[in-house]
């Protein structure tokens, strides 16, 4: 499951979330953007930063990095992706980093970053550790049903399902936010039990946007893996290529694949 993605994808929809996870406190946190930056001649990509709004330069700038596997040198790549941001783009804000963790067993320290876990900057969250459910915001309830265990997921499924019935109009589209959620879990779920729990039949289901674009990812992915044993390592123009396919060009393109001598006849027979 793509759980990072479903983080950012919360974090698009109200940006604040990663702040009130931290406990920090800024000034008109709905005014703040989510983006994800290139730093600009390195191979850095910072996948989350929360911008500020541009005329309150006393609200800080975050760095947002959901981490679910160990990662040895974790802390020395963040930071040095942070300094790198910091030095191109001298943004006018002060900073803050907020570091997600499903649980602390996932964290791994060393001796070359552990001065840095010390920066009143850094806030580590050890979400597992958190009272998400117990939370006034149904969003961070989404956050719960993340990082929830089969057994779990029904119970919170319907209260975010008793919340959007109750309020059809806080601006949220939380049907979407659902189906993503559980589009994403289809691998540790059957469909008999996302029908049970949207109430959906299996017509809507496969209708939904997120089941869709699911559907798209494995279908490129799959023929990624055909092409490159059919032809070899692939550039990246080719992948590039694929990755922004449709379903059905997807389609052609994989029926092709056995009696295509080259790649030129697997695009245009």
């Amino acid at each position: 499951m793509k759980t990072d993605s479903l983080f950012y994808r919360l974090f698009q929809t109200d940006p604040s979330l990663a702040l009130e996870l931290a406990g920090l406190a800024v000034p008109e946190p709905g005014r703040y953007r989510f983006v994800s930056q290139e730093i600009k001649q390195t191979a850095y990509r910072l996948d989350g930063v929360l911008e500020p709004p541009a005329d309150r330069p006393d609200a800080p700038l975050a760095f947002i990095e959901v981490q679910n596997q160990p990662d040895d040198g974790f802390y020395l790549r963040f930071f040095s992706e942070m300094l790198l941001y910091l030095r191109q783009y001298r943004p006018a804000h002060p900073w803050q980093a907020i570091v997600l963790y499903p649980e602390r067993a996932v964290e791994r320290l060393d001796a070359l970053s552990g001065p840095l876990l010390n920066l009143p900057n850094l806030h580590r969250i050890f979400l597992n550790e958190l009272p998400l459910l117990e939370s006034p915001n149904p969003k961070l309830w989404l956050i719960a049903l993340i990082l929830a265990e089969k057994a779990q997921v029904p119970a919170i499924v319907s209260r975010v399902q008793a919340h959007r019935l109750q309020n059809p109009k806080d601006g949220i589209d939380w049907l979407e936010l659902l189906e993503t959620m559980l589009v994403y879990k289809l691998p540790q779920f059957t469909r008999e039990e996302i029908q049970a729990m949207f109430q959906f039949n299996d017509i809507d289901l496969k209708q939904t946007r997120y089941y869709q674009q699911a559907r798209t990812e494995g279908e490129a992915e799959l023929l990624l893996l055909l092409l490159e044993r059919r032809f070899g390592p692939l550039s990246e123009a080719t992948r590039q290529r694929v990755a922004k396919a449709d379903a059905e060009t997807l389609l052609v393109w994989g029926g092709r694949i056995l009696d295509a001598k080259t790649l030129a006849e697997v695009w245009d027979a």
